[in-house]
């Protein structure tokens, strides 16, 4: 059966992960989602997925043109944390929810005060990639700061389950989704 995403605006199904994928590259892997829910009168909660940033897309800096120093910024990002539930939506389906969080900088080299900026969700079983979707926040920068916190909608996926396979087969792994270029960076950078 496969994963199914949903959100309240249209989605980019199937697309391959960067090479970055390792598994290695988590840099937040939880034992799961924070709220595990108990909604069918179960003995016991259901098993969660185990939830992650990728470690080379936690970062974003966009730079104007080919420059890399600070005048050239146009917009530095961050991916701050996960947040999220899952629970049995029937006895063959686990309807897990998770929220994104970050940090945003408009950078001196921006021309407006608004900008858009997109990130994936990735989900996956062993090594695996069953699906991958692309959302895309609109930060509006006030007149007064140059920098916004902004938490992104809550998305829905429903995980197959069965006897032989539980939440916890699966992981889930947000990150920006980055051009070669700014991968690159991230990785001359390294982890901040």
């Amino acid at each position: 059966m496969p994963v199914s995403m949903r959100a309240s605006y249209p989605i980019q199904m199937f697309r391959a992960l960067r090479s970055a994928w390792p598994a290695a590259a988590v840099l937040a892997a939880g034992a799961g989602l924070a709220g595990c829910a108990n909604t069918n009168g179960q003995k016991f909660a259901p098993a969660c997925p185990q939830t992650g940033i990728l470690r080379d897309g936690s970062d974003l800096t966009r730079f104007r043109s080919t420059g890399t120093d600070l005048t050239d910024m146009v917009i530095d990002g961050r991916i701050t944390g996960l947040s999220g539930k899952c629970a049995l939506d029937d006895p063959t389906h686990l309807r897990t929810s998770i929220s994104v969080a970050m940090d945003l900088t408009r950078g001196p080299a921006a021309l407006g005060r608004q900008a858009d900026v997109t990130y994936f969700i990735s989900v996956s079983k062993g090594q695996a990639i069953l699906d991958k979707a692309d959302y895309t926040f609109t930060v509006n920068f006030p007149r007064n700061g140059d920098r916004q916190g902004l938490r992104g909608e809550q998305i829905d996926l429903v995980l197959p389950i069965d006897a032989k396979t539980t939440g916890a087969d699966y992981r889930i792994l947000v990150g920006f989704q980055l051009t070669p270029e700014q991968l690159a960076f991230n990785r001359r950078r390294g982890p901040r």
